[in-house]
């Protein structure tokens, strides 16, 4: 039997001649790799790991599940390309701010590099790419930027759209919406009628004239400016992380950008597509590259991150239910069962008992998280210690109890203060920002809809603005005038030398502030004047990117919603509100990343009357009982008992909900 597998784990998880692998042969190779003892699995990992990586392929990719060593695969990759030609010029992109930012720390610190190969290794979000592409090239022929463009963030999407419309003169608001016309942007595929080319040209011709772009229209101009200019594109090799997030317009952009290719490496998962709705990805991309016998396809086996128990539930979970046409993968464990903790199911008879389970917790590893924290403030860990993850951002399921308040509560102490402020700071820093730069039409813009004027009145100078492309600083309109005016006074008070509070004070004479105490706090933290206004409008640009996945340095207790743990990973995870109302919109590969963001202990907690809840969630019948502990958890006692099977841990979630009927 021995011999069969040594045989067998000889043969590396990469087929040169583009094939997938065959269902029998991965039953087969899994078989055997799941029989290997932890060293000789470990061996098997590094070897296969390196093969992939100095393979002489031109195009390859690597179906890598969560935690299977991507990062350090990278490096090997482009140290054999540095080998290969001492001059390339490497080009990394991906999604995930976190995922960038630990790739560029890893290439910057590894000793195995020079730092003439450092600096030949760039590591990008595709937006803040397609954003230096298109900056340099001053948007396209078609659509020229002014030097120094905006991007169109989150919170003012809307108020374009509706420019556009109004500009337009169609008020079918529903029929035609902005998320229709974002899901056109995103599949590069535009309705012909008249009506949407009419709306796609406006909207181009006013973001030209705010010099703006929004986020979906970035990548296709990015990929028309390498069309007309190629030289904008100085790389020769390429690494595409978490592809099967790429949407078509995005692909469509990687294809322009990979055309002096001498070397692609892509990385991706169909099992993790998480942005069908945020930015349509589809995992039908990367299907297609794996089909596509001019690329050689890898695999990477082993999950070097999460605990045996861990593993094995999410491997067991994410086959089921899958996807007829769904890449066939190995996903094992690198260690044995020994002392690895079995998946943690808890039932909560209420908001309140989860929140104290949760409290227990922290207790409980109060030293070692303080620790952590120490740790990432010194810069000498990245990960959390905790994280919390939620199927919704606010929580709100656990506010009818207070639950929610005091989970907030709970996690602050360990939190880092991150460089963010409140809607006032932001809403100040626009009329600053114009008083700088009246000529700036997207600032201005935001000043006006802050200032609330009447629709006609702006109709008509949106359309006397666009047509004779006259800034909107330059027309002789009363509301104009008054908007400067305001903004110089905003930009006086800001600049004299009298304290903060006399300065709130004298703004809200001037603006609408809503909270007077958080916009305080946040102009005590940083003032806005001009060395720091570029910089904070900057970052509340970056701050839309993909908002849902936006954390970049770590706290030691992180509360984050399940769409945002993607890239993350932490010794312990908690999912709460795992029941059949809080976790309705969540996919089965939202759940699958967030158990495998786990390293050491994945907790899974069902906490009755959260928002109505009344049992688990479906996905719980598709977890292994073998690697599942069931139990109940008792907030008075602060004491949680074990059921023996997971019939016993149903039925009390059902003996619950009787006694609360009853109660009522």
């Amino acid at each position: 039997m021995r011999a069969i597998v040594a045989r067998m784990t000889e043969r590396h998880l990469i087929n040169e001649n583009g094939q997938p692998f065959g269902n029998q042969e991965l039953d087969a190779l899994g078989k055997a790799l799941d029989s290997l003892k932890p060293a000789e699995r470990k061996a098997f990992r590094d070897a296969n790991a390196a093969a992939i990586a100095s393979h002489p392929a031109d195009q390859i990719l690597i179906v890598a599940g969560p935690g299977t060593g991507k990062s350090t695969l990278f490096k090997q990759r482009i140290l054999f390309w540095l080998a290969q030609d001492s001059s390339a010029r490497i080009l990394a992109l991906s999604f995930v701010r976190k995922l960038v930012a630990d790739l560029h720390a890893d290439i910057q610190t590894d000793t195995t590099l020079t730092d003439e190969q450092k600096r030949q290794a760039d590591v990008f979000t595709l937006h803040k790419y397609a954003r230096s592409v298109v900056e340099q090239n001053h948007g396209t022929n078609e659509w020229r930027f002014a030097p120094h463009f905006r991007i169109i963030a989150q919170d003012w999407k809307l108020m374009v759209w509706r420019d556009v419309l109004l500009l337009s003169g169609q008020g079918d608001f529903e029929r035609y919406s902005w998320k229709e016309f974002e899901k056109q942007l995103h599949n590069d595929d535009f309705d012909q009628s008249a009506e949407w080319t009419d709306l796609k040209s406006t909207y181009f011709r006013l973001c030209q004239f705010y010099n703006a772009a929004g986020f979906g229209d970035l990548i296709l101009r990015a990929r028309e400016a390498l069309v007309e200019n190629p030289t904008l594109n100085g790389h020769q090799c390429f690494i595409f992380d978490e592809y099967q997030d790429f949407n078509a317009s995005e692909e469509n952009l990687l294809e322009e950008i990979t055309q002096p290719s001498v070397g692609t490496l892509i990385v991706g998962d169909d099992d993790q597509v998480l942005y069908e709705t945020l930015k349509s990805g589809r995992a039908s991309l990367i299907r297609a590259i794996y089909a596509d016998t001019d690329v050689a396809n890898a695999m990477l086996p082993f999950c070097g991150r999460c605990d045996f128990h861990i593993t094995c539930a999410a491997s067991h979970f994410i086959k089921q239910s899958a996807e007829p046409e769904c890449i066939s993968k190995i996903y094992l464990p690198m260690s044995e069962a020994g002392a690895s903790q079995k998946v943690q199911v808890v039932g909560c008879s209420a908001p309140t008992t989860a929140v104290d389970y949760i409290r227990k917790f922290i207790e409980d590893h109060k030293e070692d998280i303080d620790k952590r924290k120490a740790d990432l403030a010194a810069g000498r860990a990245k990960d959390a210690y905790l994280l919390i993850l939620s199927p919704s951002r606010a929580v709100d399921f656990y506010k009818p109890h207070d639950a929610k308040d005091e989970l907030f509560k709970l996690i602050a102490p360990y939190r880092v203060e991150r460089r963010e402020f409140c809607d006032d700071y932001y809403k100040v820093l626009n009329y600053y920002s114009l008083a700088n730069y009246p000529a700036n039409n997207f600032t201005f813009r935001k000043v006006l809809h802050y200032e609330k004027g009447g629709k006609d009145e702006f109709l008509a100078l949106l359309k006397t603005c666009t047509s004779e492309r006259k800034p909107f600083s330059t027309v002789d309109d009363k509301n104009i005038q008054a908007a400067l005016e305001k903004a110089k006074h905003v930009r006086d008070i800001l600049e004299s030398q009298a304290p903060i509070g006399e300065k709130v004070e004298a703004l809200a004479t001037q603006i609408q502030i809503e909270s007077l105490k958080l916009f305080r706090q946040d102009l005590e933290k940083d003032a806005i004047n001009k060395e720091r206004a570029a910089a904070i409008e900057h970052q509340e640009e970056e701050a839309a990117e993909l908002e849902e996945i936006e954390v970049k340095q770590m706290s030691a207790v992180e509360l984050l919603t399940i769409v945002g743990s993607k890239g993350l990973s932490a010794d312990h995870v908690i999912i709460i509100g795992f029941d059949n109302v809080n976790m309705g919109w969540v996919t089965r590969n939202a759940f699958y990343v967030a158990m495998t963001r786990a390293r050491k202990s994945l907790h899974i907690i069902t906490g009755l009357k959260a928002g109505g809840s009344v049992r688990p969630h479906k996905f719980l019948d598709q977890l292994p009982d073998a690697n599942l502990d069931f139990s109940r958890y008792a907030k008075g006692e602060r004491k949680q008992t074990a059921f023996g099977s997971r019939n016993e841990f149903l039925g009390y979630l059902q003996y619950l909900n009787t006694q609360h009927r009853r109660r009522k």
